[in-house]
């Protein structure tokens, strides 16, 4: 039976068929799919036991099926497979797998995992590992204890034979790493766009009617054409390539009872991971111990702040996984502190691994001049043809012979086809991408580099791409003082002072160094290692004239009370004389609510209520300006007995701390909006904090500051949150897969979108917007892997210079294309005209050829330089919908090339009633229609200002092509070899006036008519 193609969609209460495109794929919704690990197994384990299926891919994230089947079986029997799989699960069903459903392999045949095992060993695992079975992403919901149980581990790890007889079973810790394009693909990649392939036709044609030199040439064309966007291209594809960091190879893990350092491809489920501070976390782990453990997970979830781990939280079904407290994953970092965590899924089975196959379904969209040179190619195909077959009935009624007008026809549809427009376009924008690497920007394929010239959005990451990444404090603020803190140093009404000014002031600095895990290095004291938070308040510290480690000597740390669930601070204490020193820092309604009176100028007062009520607008303000902010408190007891709650503490004041911003972000805002782009704003923080970051930065352009939380997107439908987007300018508390489903709500509104990013999290975005751009110091290798432009030293400034280069890289081959196909269009009215009025050839085949070569390439490429328009950066984005070339430009083309026939024709007339309709007629026509042709590229240059003003830049690179082509074309005359090839004959003086009376007069009169119009 041969492949069915839908007709109507296939739709039931548990599935429906989205799209089938060649027999033998199909891909199916599940409703009940989005985040049900259990339903995924089950539908794989189904499909793969299937004789037709040759492969299947789940995506959770989407709730999508991708089954690609044997052709000849009916897309309904698909179906009808798949919803066998379903009917132990109801809709939603996100429970734990069921126990009989756990199955590596059958008796009868291979089961899933059976297929992509790297190596087949006798024996398995020991026990039936559930590690990578195990619901992706339940591993918080189930406690330590558990955990163990189910891998087959204890708090000791596994065994070295254990852990060997896993790898070989479940194969390397590796994730799936995309092949790049190899040399052949991108070679043959430049062959793929319609005007090669009409150049390829024409090549064709001309070797059937045994013009072997027409074709030769032409393929020479193509050939060039190929050889500069390969060159380019995989230039820059070696230099993207280069800038992926090494990842760290080895880490600490737990076997046979003792700390071992393994490969990190040699991790298995089950190993237990040694964390410390700077540890590459090498896998997804459930966290059975912990110390003050803090891990920096912005590369995963795009949360700026470090989090803190405790081994002792469970959490529920709907815990988000920046919340998950009892989990570290592969990828992230541990920024402070210290712990033991289990290994629960490896390589593709991670957080990463999820979204990196995200990234993998998610298709780039073509560049709208792509779409548009495609489209444009396709029109000049027919017109080609319908021209040709015209031309060749037209002769054949005046009775000319049909081999002589098949030659003629021929010649028409290689004056139709522009040889110079896929070098042109190819050329351009690889000077283009040549520009920009100058400038760090760093363009992995020549589209991308029109892209940027089109983008309407703008989506930005927040952590790492619009901040630093760095924490510092900005602010200290205590009952009378209110301090300004920049690159460390304290201000106090633009006076500089020293910590130890004001009591308050230096005792909150003393209190931060002491109530803190950094290790202070260094003679100067200017090495820190520890938590970002906990590293900007003693940088502050030792800035400010406190010598920490003389501190810490002074008064010895005693103990620590770590922050905790329910106790949202962190206290220690020290021994100080014969009393203990209780320092406190943490939440600052908590540690407020911990005090009894406040420090002011060295005197205690009473913390009544009025005292407290302006505490809390203090700290307020500083929360509405996205600050990160701590409360500080201290007192003395006589012991060092804390508890589990100090209390009678007094109050200092209030730190503010900030991941800055970049330097110039700000402008770059308002270059965006000038520009016509608008700003948006993708973060996984908190809407407070994206909120206040998005006012800073001035990101609605003058609008009101429109904000939406993840929480709401879960809840719109498609069509909502397509019309909630136009005018949102903030997202927050964002997933990899929220970023998605931002970028394509934009994209369905008809715009072309940008989005930036550095982290894991954001590659999968990167690939669905039209241009995605990555950093190229900071950034990760998924986001690098899946962006279209790298910037190579993560200056985001540098955006708009790329957009400045693409908006004129469009507009100068928009140029480049006018002028190229007016220059046509005069040759095709030439040879239509003369084949009507009975003139014979008027220009052979290899005339015509020479004409498009000299007159097409090196005039429109030098076009294609054209400085940028003084108000390249102050127009809006072009309409994507809008042609390339309009029915205006058409219009003009048309006129402008009438023009020039009209000039050689006249000239071909004269000289025909001088010497008769032979090779001396030919040849004036010859030489006034390509010198036509060049004089008409200098008017190409605008379409408003004409060749006689002279406050436009000059384009050196056209002069010298126009007058360099001028002496090639008298060259023709002058070697005979030449003049024998082309079939020329002598000119005298009189011809040559007649030539550049033709051929100048056209000019004047075109630049003439620009100009009454332009008025």
């Amino acid at each position: 039976m041969a492949a069915q193609h839908l007709h109507h969609p296939i739709v039931s209460d548990r599935l429906k068929v989205v799209h089938q495109g060649a027999p033998g794929r199909v891909r199916i919704k599940v409703f009940g799919l989005l985040r049900s690990d259990p339903l995924k197994l089950e539908i794989e384990k189904t499909l793969s036991q299937s004789t037709f299926v040759k492969s299947v891919s789940v995506n959770i994230l989407t709730g999508n099926v991708l089954i690609q089947y044997q052709p000849h079986i009916p897309v309904q029997t698909v179906v009808n497979t798949l919803e066998g799989a379903l009917v132990d699960y109801p809709a939603g069903y996100k429970g734990t797998l069921p126990a009989e459903k756990i199955q590596v392999s059958s008796p009868e045949r291979g089961g899933l995992f059976d297929r992509f095992k790297k190596t087949t060993v006798e024996n398995g695992p020991s026990v039936a590992v559930t590690g990578n079975l195990q619901p992706q992403g339940k591993w918080h919901i189930e406690s330590a204890d558990f955990a163990a149980k189910q891998l087959g581990s204890t708090v000791q790890g596994i065994s070295s034979s254990e852990a060997g007889t896993r790898l070989a079973y479940y194969g390397p810790n590796a994730l799936s790493v995309s092949k790049p394009r190899s040399k052949l693909a991108m070679f043959a990649g430049q062959f793929m766009s319609p005007p090669v392939a009409l150049l390829g036709i024409s090549g064709a044609i001309s070797i059937a009617t045994g013009g072997f030199l027409d074709a030769i040439v032409i393929a020479g064309v193509v050939m060039l054409n190929a050889v500069i966007g390969y060159i380019t291209e995989s230039q820059a594809e070696k230099t993207i390539n280069a800038l992926g960091k090494m990842t760290p190879l080895h880490t600490l893990v737990l076997r046979d009872g003792e700390i071992t350092q393994v490969a990190m491809a040699d991790i298995v489920c089950g190993d237990v991971m040694v964390l410390s501070q700077g540890t590459f976390v090498a896998a997804d782990a459930r966290i059975i111990s912990s110390n003050k453990l803090t891990v920096d997970e912005s590369a995963l979830t795009g949360e700026s702040m470090p989090i803190s781990k405790n081994h002792e939280f469970v959490g529920n079904d709907d815990t988000p996984l920046a919340d998950r407290k009892n989990m570290v994953y592969m990828g992230t970092i541990v920024s402070g502190g210290n712990g033991l965590a289990m290994v629960v899924s490896t390589g593709s089975n991670t957080e990463i691994g999820t979204i990196q196959s995200l990234v993998g379904n998610v298709e780039t969209p073509d560049t709208p001049m792509q779409k548009q040179l495609d489209q444009l190619g396709t029109q000049l195909a027919v017109v080609s043809a319908g021209l040709c077959a015209g031309m060749f009935c037209v002769g054949l009624l005046r009775g000319t012979p049909w081999l002589q007008m098949l030659t003629s026809a021929i010649s028409l549809a290689v004056a139709a086809v522009p040889e110079g427009l896929p070098a042109v376009a190819t050329t351009t924008l690889a000077l283009g991408i040549g520009k920009m690497q100058q400038k760090n920007v760093l363009v992995r394929q020549l589209p991308a580099v029109e892209s940027l010239g089109s983008v309407q959005v703008i989506c930005l990451d927040k952590t790492g791409t619009l901040t630093m990444n760095i924490m510092s404090m900005v602010t200290i603020k205590t009952p009378i003082h209110d301090l300004i803190i920049q690159k460390d140093v304290l201000y106090k009404e633009g006076v500089r002072i020293e910590a130890t000014r004001f009591d308050e002031v230096a005792k909150i600095l003393t209190m931060v160094s002491l109530c803190s895990e950094v290790v202070v290095n260094g003679e100067d004291s200017s090495k820190w290692e520890g938590s970002p938070t906990e590293c900007a308040l003693v940088r502050t510290a030792v800035v400010g004239g406190l010598d920490v480690n003389q501190l810490r000597a002074a008064k010895p740390w005693v103990k620590t009370l770590h922050r905790a669930e329910g106790r949202p601070f962190m206290a220690t204490v020290h021994k100080d004389g014969d009393k203990y020193l209780y320092a406190v820092k943490g939440s600052p309604s908590e540690v407020l609510a911990l005090c009894r009176q406040q420090e002011v100028n060295g005197v205690l007062e009473e913390l009544d209520e009025d005292r407290r009520a302006l505490v809390a607008e203090q700290n307020h303000q500083l929360a509405k300006d996205a600050l990160r902010v701590l409360g500080v408190a201290y007192r003395y007891a006589d012991t060092d007995e804390i508890g589990e709650t100090p209390s009678d503490l007094i109050w200092l004041g209030l730190s503010g701390m900030e991941d800055a911003l970049r330097p110039g972000v700000a402008e770059l805002m308002d270059q965006f909006h000038a520009a016509g782009i608008d700003t948006v704003m993708i973060t996984g923080d908190q809407s407070a904090t994206a909120a206040s970051v998005g006012t800073r930065l001035r990101l609605a352009n003058n609008r009101p500051l429109e904000v939406i939380d993840s929480s709401r997107l879960d809840k719109l439908e498609p069509e909502i949150l397509q019309s909630l987007v136009k005018d949102t300018t903030v997202f927050a508390r964002v997933s990899p897969a929220h970023k998605v489903k931002i970028v394509q709500a934009l994209q369905a509104t008809g715009r072309i979108v940008a989005m930036t990013g550095d982290g894991v999290n954001d590659g999968p975005a990167l690939k669905a917007s039209n241009v995605g751009v990555a950093m190229g110091d900071m950034g990760s290798d998924v986001a690098r892997a899946a962006a279209d432009v790298v910037l190579k030293d993560d200056n985001i400034s540098t955006m708009i210079t790329a957009v400045e280069q693409g908006r004129t890289i469009y507009s100068n081959i928009r140029k480049s294309l006018r002028f190229l196909l007016s220059s046509n269009m005069g040759e095709i009215e030439i040879m239509f005209i003369g084949t009507a009025l009975g003139m014979g050839e008027v220009l052979s085949p290899i005339q015509i050829l020479w004409i498009n070569l000299l007159t097409d390439i090196l005039p429109a490429m030098a076009l294609s330089m054209e400085p940028p328009e003084s108000d390249v950066l102050t127009q809006k984005p072009r309409d994507p919908k809008r042609s390339i070339i309009e029915k205006d430009d058409f219009k003009k083309m048309f006129r402008e090339s009438l023009v020039m026939s009209a000039g050689a024709l006249g000239v071909y007339g004269f000289s025909g009633l001088r010497y008769g309709f032979g090779p001396q007629a030919s040849t004036n026509l010859f030489m006034t229609i390509t010198i036509g042709q060049l004089l008409n590229a200098i008017g190409a240059r605008s379409e408003t200002t004409t060749v006689f003003n002279r406050e436009r830049p000059t384009n050196p690179y056209l002069n010298q092509a126009v007058i360099g082509s001028m002496i090639v074309q008298v060259l023709t005359l002058a070697v005979p070899q030449l003049r024998t090839l082309l079939r020329l004959a002598p000119v005298g003086p009189i011809d040559i006036a007649a030539i550049a009376a033709g051929s100048i007069c056209p000019m004047l009169v075109n630049e003439t008519l620009k100009k009454i119009q332009s008025r």
